[in-house]
């Protein structure tokens, strides 16, 4: 699991402008569910100072929020926002619940899955243990779920930090996967 850690005061780094950069057309086509309410757009993707054209489809997804054309069966990507993910593992529980069924069947399959929160594990807790907070739970129900789930369903979740940091580690799994599977493996 991934998690984010407090803002530390460091000199920027500086980044390529990304018109200096080359473009290169992404070899596989994103697919978005069609239910997705606030997909991410993939819009100024960077890999190894190659700027990424990436080509989306909608489409509805039987499981996840994204994957590749093709191999729908095999990766998928499910977004949360920091309140949707609150909402789906108590309120829509059983929803979760089901998602991740699914999500195993596809990594028993041997194919890959993962939930990637656009939010700071550290950040809902904190809220949801502020004075002021109405939920009927705490930042322990939340940690005791996160340890027990990705355990129980093979299913890794990423807390990213932000929506911008969500988008990009989404789009890297989907294309560590495909480099995997046309490269054979390895790092």
């Amino acid at each position: 699991m991934v998690t984010c850690s407090p803002p530390t005061a460091r000199e920027p780094r500086q980044q390529t402008p990304l018109a200096d950069l080359d473009l290169q057309v992404c070899p596989f086509d994103v697919i978005v569910d069609t239910r997705e309410q606030a997909p991410w757009t993939f819009q100024g993707v960077v890999i190894e100072k190659h700027q990424q054209v990436i080509r989306r489809q909608a489409k509805t997804l039987k499981t996840g929020d994204y994957s590749i054309v093709g191999c729908e069966e095999e990766i998928v990507v499910e977004r949360k926002s920091a309140a949707d993910f609150l909402g789906s593992i108590t309120a829509g529980n059983a929803r979760f619940r089901r998602e991740h069924e699914r999500m195993a069947a596809i990594v028993h399959a041997g194919g890959s899955a993962c939930v990637i929160v656009e939010g700071c594990l550290s950040a809902i807790c904190d809220e949801l243990d502020a004075p002021d907070s109405d939920r009927q739970f705490g930042s322990s129900t939340v940690i005791g779920i996160t340890a027990a789930w990705p355990m129980r369903y093979d299913v890794p979740w990423y807390f990213a930090g932000d929506r911008r940091r969500a988008e990009l580690l989404g789009f890297r799994v989907l294309f560590k996967w495909w480099f995997d599977q046309e490269h054979g493996g390895g790092e």
